[in-house]
């Protein structure tokens, strides 16, 4: 593939589209302003309430997870997981599409959270610290105090997971699977960690696979002049 993305010829053309504004040079810090902006929105949102947070009804899958300290280590492993979905997207076709989706899909989940807050009893979960390593009782104690039990529906951790790794199914399809598995593991871990409701899961699923839609595929884009789209 050439490394320069050149223009549509004029019958090719779009009328309207998405620029194409990432480039090789700018990757690092268009990702890491994208995740100052991110988490602006989450703790804005998760720990500032126009409303009173509403508890949702517990399913008989909630009730029926067990609750396993351990497992933080997998949900705090989500950082982890999106530097390296970024780092290893090499399409900056992709990577823009990427940027796009994820920023809309925070913002509206954010959204969501404002007019329509909700939360997890955790009191029903406490940390003992005689129960689990000290590391462990320190990074859950640390997390819990961060990231108020509020914004459950729909999970951002689930969504913003899943909408990363959806991205391989259009470039380096063999890391598709690796970064799927990763991704549902925390999704998981968001159960065993009493982080969130199962509805919560389903939901953040959803609106992955509908900003991915939206985004990957239904949105058109327009290169701009100079732009590299190095792989």
């Amino acid at each position: 593939m050439s490394d320069q993305i050149t223009l549509q010829a004029p019958s090719q053309s779009v009328d309207w589209g998405l620029p194409l504004f990432l480039t090789k040079e700018n990757k690092y810090l268009a990702g890491f302003l994208t995740a100052v902006v991110a988490t602006v929105l989450y703790l804005s949102s998760n720990h500032f309430h126009i409303f009173e947070p509403q508890l949702l009804p517990m399913s008989a899958t909630d009730r029926m997870v067990p609750f396993v300290p351990e497992t933080v280590w997998i949900y705090l492993s989500e950082y982890f997981f999106f530097i390296a979905v970024f780092v290893l997207c090499k399409d900056m076709a992709n990577a823009n599409k990427y940027l796009y989706s994820f920023i809309a899909l925070q913002t509206v989940s954010v959204f969501i959270f404002w007019i329509w807050p909700t939360t997890y009893p955790r009191e029903l979960f406490p940390l003992n610290a005689a129960e689990m390593d000290s590391l462990t009782y320190r990074a859950f104690s640390h997390l819990r105090v961060a990231d108020s039990p509020a914004n459950c529906c729909p999970s951002l951790h689930v969504s913003s997971v899943y909408l990363s790794a959806f991205i391989y199914l259009d470039d380096q399809k063999k890391k598709f699977p690796f970064f799927f598995i990763w991704g549902t593991l925390i999704a998981l871990s968001t159960l065993t960690t009493k982080q969130h409701y199962l509805v919560d899961v389903a939901c953040g699923f959803t609106m992955a696979v509908l900003f991915y839609w939206i985004f990957h595929r239904y949105i058109p884009y327009r290169p701009r002049l100079g732009a590299q789209a190095n792989r």
